[in-house]
């Protein structure tokens, strides 16, 4: 009785191993309990998450708080001369999109690279060279690129947040914001099967009820990270609070920054990730410029100046309107004398 009773226990461990090995393989299992997270600014959570288990990964999260009070988000402009599927963008690292905003009205607090581009020369890694962005990209309502078939997340006008498949002729006349990537890896609840293939990975994250949007770095070809596969990306963005989630460009592409106002000197802008620019595995960190970020800012209030010409314009119009009401009443009531 002995040797079937071993036998049966051994049967049992299989059977157990044989349903955590997935989860054990294509990421974290539960949900991630944000109550502990940094907050880097109102409504932008982050978390630094490692593992060694099936492999080192370095995991940064940010979970995005879209009913923030004056949160918005800000993607690559087109370039001047704009030419679709010629001269879309012009690449640079993602730090720099964030540094570029600090002399605008839009002043970046974070960002991740968003999509591929075409044509890519690995030699051109470090190069801001003006390339064609993979899917479709709109900019401020401007389309900066057309879809490929490949999923966007959008953000429109009316303040609805979604990700769909964008063919070439999508509408986009209620977009304000948008981005795309290769694939989904997440699909209402479920990351979805992969090759094994591992590398830096960035992922884009949209809770069920649409009011969180998540931002996913997950470091390779380093020594304290190796990468991950897609489905990989996907379990952890479910992890994190997703219901959806999309692949974007990874690899030496893959950038995580934010604006430090604590950090000293005049140039603020951080690191959150540990990128491989150049493509190659290394112990060097190095930036790639990419065909597009897509990056979290907050709409100014206005200025005193700005309030002050406001409410006189305000009160000149009301005061116009008043004055007009009185002349029509006292004309009319000539009219009715003269009668």
């Amino acid at each position: 009785m002995r040797p079937l009773r071993a036998s049966f226990a051994l049967l049992v461990r299989a059977l157990i191993l044989s349903l955590l090995l997935p989860c054990l393989t294509y990421g974290q299992v539960g949900t991630h309990n944000w109550s502990g997270a940094v907050e880097l600014y109102p409504g932008i959570k982050h978390v630094e998450v490692t593992v060694s288990s099936p492999r080192k990964m370095v995991i940064n999260t940010m979970q995005i708080d879209t009913a923030t009070p004056d949160l918005s988000f800000y993607t690559t402009p087109r370039y001047k001369p704009w030419m679709s599927t010629r001269t879309e963008v012009q690449r640079e690292i993602t730090r720099d999109f964030i540094r570029e905003s600090q002399a605008t009205d839009k002043k970046l607090v974070v960002a991740i690279n968003a999509d591929f581009w075409n044509p890519w020369i690995p030699s051109e890694w470090n190069l801001e060279t003006v390339v064609d962005v993979g899917g479709l990209a709109v900019s401020e309502g401007i389309l900066v690129s057309r879809g490929s078939l490949r999923p966007s997340l959008i953000f429109e006008k009316n303040g609805t947040i979604s990700m769909a498949i964008t063919a070439e002729l999508y509408n986009i006349s209620n977009v304000q914001t948008a981005v795309s990537g290769f694939g989904f890896c997440l699909s209402e609840g479920n990351p979805l099967p992969s090759g094994d293939d591992l590398h830096p990975r960035t992922g884009t994250g949209l809770s069920q009820n649409s009011r969180y949007v998540y931002f996913t770095t997950i470091d390779g070809r380093q020594p304290d990270s190796e990468g991950s596969t897609t489905q990989e990306l996907g379990s952890w963005l479910k992890y994190f609070g997703a219901y959806n989630g999309i692949n974007m460009d990874g690899g030496g592409s893959t950038t995580m920054a934010w604006w430090d106002p604590d950090a000293s000197g005049s140039d603020k802008c951080e690191l959150l990730n540990s990128p491989r620019g150049s493509g190659g595995w290394s112990t060097l960190t190095t930036e790639r410029c990419v065909g597009n970020s897509i990056g979290v800012y907050y709409v100014p209030e206005p200025s005193g100046l700005l309030l002050f010409l406001t409410l006189g314009v305000v009160f000149f119009l009301t005061w116009g309107a008043v004055s007009l009401r009185r002349k029509q009443k006292g004309l009319r009531s000539i009219s009715r004398r003269n009668r």
